[in-house]
C-alpha cells in the first residue's frame, strides 16, 4: 500500500517552495469509557504553510491503534485532492518516528522531512478546537510556549520533578510551614514557598512574595480573582492526573518519553493573574523550579529542624546553590499573632489549668469562694503567653512543651513534641502531636497506640478505677483521652471497625459526659457494624440530642429496623427540617467546598460534618439512600387530624 501510494505522489508536479505540516495528531479530549484507562484519538492532518489549506485524513482512531499509515493516506489524499494536486518540497512532522519513517519512504520524490517540535499551523488550528470543545473555559498554554523553553529543558524539569514527588517531602512540611528561599533570586513572587500535600489532597508548591502575601492567600474569604489581583498573581506547581493536564504537556511527555512518577505526578508549573490568564514559565523560572525540586526532595529532617540550610543541586543551566529557611521556626510567631489568622489551637488553653493546679498547690482555703477570688487576682486580666508557675516534674515539663507545641505553627509543632519525649517518654500529648502531623496512617497509628500506652503508664490503674465515670473533668487525663480518640479514629479509617468501636465505647466509659463528642462518632459506626440493639441504648443515652448527625442516624436505625414506615418517615422528617442541607452531602449531590472548622445547627456546615460522620452507615443500609432521596423530595407528611366529636 505503501509504495502505491509514493507512486501516487511521483506522478503529480511539484512546487519545491511549498512546506506542508502535519502528521499524527492527538485530538483534545479524553475517552474514560470502554477501556481500563482514560484514552484520546489520534487524528491525521496535512496543511499547506503557502496556502493555508488544511485537510483532517481518516476517521480518527485510538492511540494504540493509529499508525503511520494513516499520515501516508492523508498525506496522499491531501496532495492528489482539490486542495493542492501537487506534491510539496519539504514536510514538517512533529513526531521523530514518523519523521524518520517518511524520510525513508520518500527518499525517490524529492521531498525533504524535518522533525520540529512545534509545528504553528497545526497547533494554531488545534488550539481553536480546543476552544470549541471547552467553549468559555480559560484554556492553559503549554510547556513550549514558555520564554527559550526547549524539549531537552522540559526533560531536565521532568526528572527533577519525578524526583521531588517520589521523595514525598508532604510528609516533613505541614501547610503552614512556609519556605524562605534566600537564594537564586529569579522573580518577586518566587521569594516564599509551601509544600503542600500534608494533608492528603493537591501535593506540589505554592508560591508568594512576602509573608504577608502567605497570610494574606491563607486568610481571604475573597474571590480567586481578588486574591491574584491583590498578589500580581500567583505561581504554583502541582501534580495532576494526565486527563487534568493541558493536552499539550500529554503530548509532550507521550512523544518524547518523559519521565513521570505516576499516572496521577505529571508537573504542572503555572502562573495565573487577576483576569484568569495563564502562562507557562520560561527558561529561568523552570530551571529555579527545577533545582528547588532537587534541593527539597534531597532535604533532611535535620536541615528542616536547623531552620537554615544550603543545598548545592545540578540543573540544566548547571550546578545551583539553594540557601532555604523556615522563618516560622527560626523566629516563631506569638500566639496573638496566629490566633487573628485562625490557627490557635484550643488545647494549648489547658495551659491555664495548669499554672492554676501549680498557684494552688500547697495553700489553704476557708472556702471555695476563697479560692476563686485568689485565682481570679492572681490569673484574670493577664496575659496567656510566659509561665509564672514553673513545672513541678519531667511529666508537667514535658506536658508545657506540648501546651507550646498546640501554639506553634508548622514543623516548630514536631520539634517541640520531639523535646517533650525526650524529657518525659510517656507524654500522651507528644505522641498525639507527632500521629496529627505524619502523613502514613500505619505510622499514625503506632504513634496514637503509643500514646494511650503512655497515658495509661502515667495514670496508673488505679486511678482508672477510681475515677472512671468523670476522666474528662481532670486536666491530666485530657492526653491519654486524646490520643485515644485518635487510635479509634485511625483505626475506622483503616478498616478495622471494631477494634474502633471498642476504643469509643472505653471513651465513653470514661466520660460518659461526653466533652469530645464520641457519641457521634460511635453510633453511625455501630449501625454500620449492624449492631442494632447496642444503637438503641446508646441513643436512649442521649435522648435529647438535638444534633443533625443523631436525628439522621435515629432516622436511619429506624428505616434499617422497619424499612420504609410511617414512624421512619416521621423521624427522617425531623431531622430534614433540623437540617435541610444534609440530604445533598448524605447522597453526594453536592461536594464541600472546605472542610468546617465549626458549625450552628441547622447549617450547611453541620450538614458538612453529619454527611462525613454518618456517610458511611447511609452507605452501609441496604436501600437508605433511595429512600433519603425519595423523602427528600417529597413534601412533608402532615399530621392527621383527630375526627372532629358530633355534639348533639
Amino acid at each position: 500500500m505503501a509504495n502505491f501510494q509514493v507512486e501516487r505522489l511521483k506522478q503529480l508536479s511539484q512546487r519545491a517552495s511549498e512546506t506542508w505540516q502535519g502528521g499524527l495528531v492527538r485530538l483534545p479530549g479524553w475517552i474514560e469509557e470502554g477501556r481500563d484507562k482514560p484514552f484520546r484519538l489520534v487524528g491525521s492532518m496535512w496543511g499547506s504553510l503557502q496556502t493555508g489549506k488544511l485537510d483532517l485524513g481518516e476517521e480518527p482512531k485510538p492511540q494504540d491503534e493509529s499508525t503511520f499509515a494513516m499520515a501516508v493516506n492523508a498525506l496522499v489524499n491531501f496532495a492528489t485532492g482539490p486542495k493542492a494536486g501537487y506534491r510539496p518540497g519539504k514536510l514538517e512532522v512533529n513526531n521523530p518516528a514518523l519523521a524518520e519513517h517518511l524520510s525513508g519512504l520518500l527518499a525517490d520524490t524529492n521531498i525533504r522531512v524535518e522533525y520540529r517540535p512545534r509545528l504553528l499551523m497545526i497547533d494554531r488550528y488545534m488550539e481553536e478546537m480546543v476552544k470549541l470543545v471547552f467553549k468559555d473555559l480559560p484554556i492553559p498554554p503549554p510547556y513550549l510556549q514558555g520564554k527559550d523553553i526547549t524539549v531537552e529543558r522540559v526533560r531536565a524539569f521532568a526528572e527533577a520533578a519525578a524526583i521531588f514527588h517520589k521523595a514525598a517531602p508532604w510528609q516533613f512540611f505541614g501547610g503552614e510551614d512556609l519556605l524562605g528561599i534566600e537564594s537564586p533570586l529569579v522573580d518577586a513572587l518566587l521569594r516564599f514557598a509551601v509544600v503542600m500535600g500534608a494533608g492528603g489532597y493537591e501535593r506540589g508548591l505554592g508560591f508568594y512574595k512576602s509573608t504577608d502575601h502567605f497570610w494574606t492567600t491563607y486568610d481571604s474569604d475573597d474571590s480567586i480573582t481578588d486574591v491574584l489581583s491583590y498578589s500580581g498573581g500567583l505561581w504554583s506547581l502541582t501534580f495532576d492526573d494526565v486527563t487534568e493536564i493541558p493536552f499539550g504537556d500529554s503530548d509532550l511527555w507521550e512523544d518524547h518519553g518523559l519521565p513521570v512518577a505516576g499516572e496521577d505526578a505529571y508537573p504542572v508549573a503555572m502562573h495565573v493573574d487577576s483576569s484568569m490568564r495563564m502562562r507557562r514559565p520560561g527558561a529561568d523560572v523552570l530551571n529555579f523550579m527545577e533545582g528547588l525540586m532537587r534541593a527539597l526532595a534531597e532535604t533532611t529532617e535535620d536541615e528542616l529542624d536547623s531552620g537554615r540550610w544550603t543545598r548545592r543541586v545540578a540543573t540544566f543551566n548547571g550546578p545551583v546553590d539553594y540557601i532555604l529557611s523556615l522563618p516560622f521556626l527560626s523566629k516563631p510567631p506569638a500566639r496573638r499573632e496566629i490566633t487573628p489568622h485562625g490557627m490557635g489551637d484550643m488545647r494549648a488553653m489547658e495551659s491555664m489549668h495548669a499554672q492554676i493546679n501549680r498557684f494552688l498547690d500547697g495553700k489553704e482555703f476557708k472556702n471555695a469562694g476563697e479560692m476563686n477570688a485568689a485565682i481570679k487576682k492572681e490569673f484574670v486580666g493577664k496575659p496567656m503567653e510566659g509561665s509564672k508557675y514553673r513545672p513541678r516534674n519531667a511529666e508537667e515539663e514535658a506536658q508545657d512543651m506540648c501546651f507550646q507545641a498546640f501554639d506553634a505553627v508548622g514543623r516548630r509543632r514536631i520539634i517541640l513534641a520531639k523535646k517533650a519525649l525526650a524529657i518525659f517518654p510517656d507524654c500522651a500529648d507528644a505522641y498525639v502531636i507527632l500521629a496529627e502531623n505524619i502523613t502514613s496512617p500505619q505510622k499514625a497509628e503506632e504513634l496514637y497506640a503509643a500514646g494511650v500506652e503512655a497515658g495509661r503508664r502515667t495514670l496508673g490503674e488505679k486511678f482508672f478505677q477510681q475515677n472512671a465515670g468523670h476522666f474528662w473533668g481532670m486536666n491530666r487525663t485530657r492526653p491519654f483521652m486524646r490520643a485515644l480518640e485518635g487510635l479509634a479514629e485511625v483505626r475506622v479509617h483503616a478498616g478495622k471497625l471494631d477494634q474502633g468501636a471498642e476504643n469509643f465505647r472505653e471513651l465513653l466509659r470514661l466520660n460518659p459526659h461526653d466533652n469530645q463528642g464520641i457519641r457521634y462518632l460511635l453510633l453511625p459506626l455501630l449501625i454500620e457494624l449492624g449492631k442494632l440493639d447496642e444503637s438503641d441504648e446508646l441513643i436512649a443515652g442521649y435522648a435529647n440530642d438535638g444534633m443533625a448527625v443523631w436525628k439522621y442516624c435515629r432516622a436511619l436505625l429506624k428505616f434499617r429496623r422497619e424499612a420504609d414506615s410511617s414512624a421512619a418517615r416521621k423521624l427522617l422528617q425531623q431531622a430534614i427540617s433540623s437540617n435541610p442541607h444534609a440530604p445533598k452531602y448524605l447522597l453526594e449531590e453536592a461536594q464541600p467546598e472546605y472542610e468546617p472548622t465549626g458549625y450552628n445547627p441547622g447549617s450547611e456546615e453541620e450538614a458538612i460534618i453529619c454527611a462525613k460522620e454518618c456517610g458511611r452507615a447511609w452507605l452501609a443500609v441496604s436501600g437508605a439512600l433511595d429512600w433519603l432521596k425519595a423523602q427528600s423530595a417529597a413534601p412533608a407528611e402532615q399530621p392527621k387530624k383527630s375526627p372532629k366529636k358530633k355534639t348533639r
